[in-house]
């Protein structure tokens, strides 16, 4: 046996336990994922379709294929799927909820809280009317909302025009509802139309959006606020003062951020 076949047998015999590991590395890897994925009950789904009663015999919901509607005209349908016995929402965030009891006209679940929410299925076709032509509820009512005002100063005369303009950028606040389910409600963003004139000379023109005050609002509340309005306030010695308003829906959650416009046009923010 010369050299170079020698020092092969050598090389293939001190790689082969590496070899041996990475092959067992594979396999364990390979039976990690065939534990981690789980197969979705389609026949407990299939058992879900139709509308849901909560205990108190109001309509709760409807499941149709693979999503569930609420009753409430601004909650956001929610994609589910029915995993190892626990009801697997996706929206907003993904929760799971155990569900301790189903049958075809029967279905309970645990909520957040650990409380026990049985729904039962309705039978009256009627039900199934009030799941129809449902809309997002739209901030301000899709209604435009302008003010002026005329404030003097000196030799100055200032003219300022808001205008709040409802817009298509959707906002979805999470919160839990009666049954205690994490539930997405959607609402509508509103662009606001700031205008400020120096008697017949413009000395500021925006379109002001919710992300124009970003890094004024905590990063919990940002994403579920919504820019409500811009308020005139006054002129003082050096600005034209305004105030915007950002507010989480239907919360008592709101910051508001000091818009300060300059005799050139130039604007600047601050909290207070």
């Amino acid at each position: 046996m010369n050299n170079t076949i020698l020092k092969r047998h050598i090389l293939y015999i001190l790689l082969l336990p590496f070899h041996l590991l990475l092959l067992l590395c594979m396999s364990c890897k390979d039976s990690d994922v065939k534990t981690i994925v789980k197969e979705e009950s389609l026949a407990a789904k299939k058992a879900l379709q139709g509308v849901w009663l909560g205990e108190d015999e109001s309509v709760t919901m409807r499941v149709h294929g693979d999503t569930i509607y609420y009753a409430d005209t601004v909650l956001a349908p929610v994609y589910f799927k029915i995993i190892d016995d626990s009801l697997v929402l996706r929206g907003a965030h993904e929760m799971r909820y155990g569900i301790v009891k189903q049958t075809s006209n029967l279905f309970q679940f645990t909520n957040h809280m650990g409380d026990v929410v049985k729904l039962t299925k309705s039978h009256n076709h009627s039900d199934t009317l009030i799941f129809e032509k449902k809309e997002s509820l739209k901030v301000n009512q899709n209604k435009l909302i302008k003010r002026d005002s005329v404030i003097t100063r000196g030799e100055h005369r200032y003219h300022i025009y808001v205008q709040v303009n409802p817009s298509t950028y959707k906002v979805i606040r999470t919160f839990y509802n009666q049954d205690g389910m994490m539930v997405d409600k959607v609402y509508y963003d509103n662009i606001v139309n700031v205008c400020v004139y120096d008697g017949g000379k413009r000395v500021f023109f925006r379109d002001m959006y919710k992300a124009d005050f970003k890094k004024y609002i905590p990063t919990e509340y940002f994403q579920q606020s919504v820019l409500s309005d811009i308020v005139i306030e006054d002129v003082s010695a050096d600005s034209i003062n305004l105030q915007a308003y950002i507010c989480v829906p239907e919360s008592p959650t709101s910051y508001v951020v000091n818009m300060m416009i300059s005799e050139t046009g130039e604007m600047r923010l601050s909290i207070e």
